[in-house]
């Protein structure tokens, strides 16, 4: 998942990117990132496009989620609706604030994995 999110946020960073692909892009690359969480947590979850849905899973196993810095309602619009639609001029993402909220998930994702895969101490030997 960690591998494929960052094939959806290396396409951010290329240039002439429409704004419908560029927004599919952001939210996938979101989504694989929490299904990642998701799988080093060992919780189980459903196939959705649904960021809020990943989200409350998250949240109901303790994780304490960065603050989106873009609304997620208007993220998950490009993950089904927009990828066959025109997108309505309200829905067009400022790239700044998505790429900074892509980089902050992934930093946060990136170091709870780390985190949940640190090896534990052993207890001590009496």
């Amino acid at each position: 998942m960690l591998k494929k999110a960052a094939e959806d946020e290396a396409v951010l960073h290329l240039n002439g990117v429409p704004d419908g692909p560029f927004g599919f892009h952001v939210q996938q690359a979101i989504e694989k990132l929490y299904k990642a969480l998701l799988c080093q947590l060992g919780v189980e979850f459903k196939f959705t496009h649904d960021l809020d849905h990943l989200i409350v899973l998250l949240k109901a196993t303790g994780e304490t989620l960065p603050e989106p810095i873009v609304d997620f309602s208007r993220i998950g619009a490009f993950a089904v609706t927009h990828r066959y639609d025109d997108i309505p001029e309200f829905y067009v993402l400022d790239r700044e604030d998505a790429l900074a909220m892509v980089r902050s998930v992934r930093e946060f994702v990136n170091s709870r994995i780390a985190a949940l895969s640190a090896p534990t101490e052993p207890p001590p030997v009496q």
